[in-house]
């Protein structure tokens, strides 16, 4: 989160200014976009999960974390579902704008504000509804996972923005993380079906929002403040577009 903190800010005008009204069209993008598509879907699978849980997830949890079919692999899956293809995103991203890409910086951006709303969501629900952790009832932060809100908010934007030549492999990952979630016994099959959810909306629908804005009025100025909470790491980041 420290690292995704830092990369927040970035700087592409010399004028500063904050347009409120996009805080909320980029926060509500989930349902007020076609996004709303994978909430339904999403919620409706994790719902169905947790009436069945005892034939469902409790058999996931025994089978995957007792045999651990993911070895010394899963900490690669720890490591992507800290930020870290994000990241990497939007500093390629960045990079082409610097190289002419009319797309680059806006892809960048698009990025981080889909993982700053979805981590934020997330955490919220984490500390609303205090589900202990498989084993662990002192931990109580177990849904939703936030490995796979911000695993799937990469691959959901990256699906949007370039297609399933792209996607695939993004989403590849993003299931690689949630599964390696629950290998390591640290979620539930709902911990990231709910994760997974959150992510994947916000990715598709920060990116439909600035399609709209992009095919619509002129580009405006602005500086954008999201509130970021994690166990660790609390403060705002700052997207400042232009």
């Amino acid at each position: 989160m420290k690292l995704f903190t830092l990369l927040m800010l970035t700087f592409s005008s010399t004028t500063f200014a904050w347009d409120t009204s996009d805080l909320k069209t980029e926060a509500l993008s989930p349902v007020t976009t076609s996004a709303r598509n994978v909430l339904y879907v999403g919620g409706a699978l994790t719902l169905g999960v947790l009436i069945f849980e005892d034939s469902i997830v409790d058999y996931t949890q025994k089978d995957l974390s007792n045999d651990k079919p993911l070895g010394s692999l899963s900490k690669f899956g720890d490591l992507a579902g800290q930020l870290v293809p994000n990241a990497l995103y939007a500093i390629g991203m960045s990079l082409a704008g610097v190289n002419g890409d009319p797309k680059g910086y806006t892809r960048a951006i698009g990025m981080l504000k889909a993982s700053a709303y979805a981590a934020t969501l997330t955490t919220g629900l984490k500390y609303a509804i205090r589900e202990p952790r498989p084993g662990k009832t002192n931990e109580r932060n177990s849904f939703p996972s936030g490995h796979a809100t911000t695993a799937f908010a990469f691959s959901g934007y990256v699906l949007e923005e370039h297609g399933w030549k792209w996607g695939a492999p993004a989403l590849v990952l993003s299931s690689f993380v949630a599964a390696s979630r629950i290998n390591d016994n640290r979620h539930y099959l709902h911990d990231v079906l709910a994760g997974a959810t959150i992510g994947m909306a916000y990715g598709i629908g920060i990116s439909k929002v600035d399609k709209k804005k992009a095919d619509g009025a002129e580009e405006k100025e602005a500086l954008t403040i999201v509130p970021i909470f994690d166990w660790d790491t609390k403060g705002l980041a700052l997207i400042y577009d232009f």
